[in-house]
């Protein structure tokens, strides 16, 4: 059986600008959402900034033998051991772990799409496209709905999974003397496979799974040659291990803490961290995410004006060579409009989230204006090195008048 269709199509000229100026609404709409994202994003940055400082001029480093009344409310900086019971266990298939989570990932075998087209413009402004469709094979832990593929037939997924995907929390976590909130548990990334001496625990016959060597459950007749509709369950999970954490104490437990502007400062970070390389790698990451939302929010602009104008060169597209000249020089000027509109967009958000530095700025540039002015009108004429002095010619001298006549 194939597992490549091609479809060839042709569109005409008049469809093809019809399409444009349709897609030229949602263009418009992109266009003006990437002024409200840039916009949001640099009060977004600029708030996440105070509240970090905020939280590193407050934070306290404190021990972890037993909790203070006095720290109450307070930020802290903790760093230990983080121990969980009981365990973490999957009732399912019975395996229980000394960790802070368990999470049983499930995969099946299934069938994918995957398209791709190529436009070849035809001369009059038509257009001929030409689809592919492939299908392969892989594992995926989402359900892939084969109802959806273009040809289905033959190429069908299993939709009853007899088991999925989970995780499961131990009960208590604790740092010392300090419990964790779910909030503090939730911002632990840390995700490792689990180890072979604790997936050899696994019943060697689970259902319809067995046991494989590698410690994972496999269902289906060879593991080596998977057929559509295997499964296979592999299990990740958070170890007790050091973390260094910095939240807020209520009663015995650290939760997130909230700064004067609302936003919340609860870091996590593996192994014995200082408070303030903790502070240090928020900020970066802030910083990091800041240029990132800027980028894609300039992509978005982008997008947005070329597709208003897009009109344009579809109705050049009536001779293909002017067409693409057309497309590429609407390229051009709409990526250095979006560009120059972006950073006003983000400058004038920047004064405006900081209106005091902003307008110290503001001043400042209009003083040395005004200075650099006043400074070139008062300046004397300058006489080029080397040039010769001409003296001043005196005026001449007037003439005597002529001696009174003889009598």
């Amino acid at each position: 059986m194939a597992n490549r269709y091609t479809e060839v199509t042709h569109t005409g000229w008049g469809k093809r600008i019809g399409q444009s100026l349709s897609g030229a609404l949602i263009g418009g709409l992109m266009f003006l959402g990437s002024f409200a994202l840039l916009w949001w994003n640099e009060g977004r940055a600029i708030a996440e900034a105070r509240a970090l400082a905020e939280g590193a001029g407050a934070v306290i480093d404190v021990g972890i033998d037993a909790v203070e009344p006095k720290h109450e409310g307070k930020l802290l900086h903790v760093t230990g051991q983080v121990d969980a019971s009981p365990e973490a266990r999957d009732d399912d298939t019975g395996i229980a772990v000394d960790a802070l989570q368990l999470r049983r990932v499930v995969e099946m075998y299934q069938w994918v799409e995957k398209r791709s087209s190529r436009e070849e413009k035809k001369l009059g402004g038509g257009s001929e496209t030409v689809t592919t469709y492939d299908y392969e094979q892989r594992w995926d832990d989402d359900a892939v709905d084969s109802s959806d593929f273009r040809y289905g037939d033959g190429h069908e997924n299993p939709s009853n999974w007899s088991i999925r995907s989970d995780s499961f929390a131990a009960g208590t976590v604790m740092l010392g003397a300090f419990m964790l909130s779910p909030s503090a548990r939730n911002a632990i990334g840390h995700w490792q496979e689990l180890p072979a001496n604790i997936s050899a625990t696994l019943p060697e016959t689970f259902g319809d799974f067995r046991r494989l060597d590698g410690g994972r459950l496999y269902k289906g007749t060879d593991s080596g040659q998977p057929a559509v509709g295997d499964m296979r369950i592999r299990y990740e999970y958070q170890p007790e291990a050091t973390y260094s954490i910095i939240a807020k104490q209520v009663g015995g437990q650290l939760d997130q803490y909230i700064a004067s502007n609302g936003r919340e400062v609860l870091l996590v970070e593996d192994g014995s961290v200082p408070a303030a390389k903790m502070f240090e790698g928020a900020q970066s990451r802030n910083s990091l995410m800041t240029w990132i939302v800027r980028a894609g929010g300039t992509l978005l602009m982008w997008l947005g004006l070329s597709m208003v104008f897009a009109p344009i060169s579809r109705i050049l597209d009536v001779l293909p060579m002017l067409g693409t000249i057309g497309s590429w020089g609407i390229g051009l000027v709409t990526g250095l409009i979006s560009l120059l509109l972006a950073l006003t967009t983000i400058g004038i958000a920047w004064v405006f989230y900081r209106p005091l530095l902003g307008g110290a700025i503001l001043v400042g540039v209009v003083a040395l204006f005004f200075w650099s002015r006043s400074s070139r009108k008062s300046a004397p004429m300058s006489v080029p090195a080397g040039a010769a002095m001409t003296p001043p010619i005196a005026p001449p001298a007037a003439t005597p008048p002529p001696p009174p006549p003889m009598a």
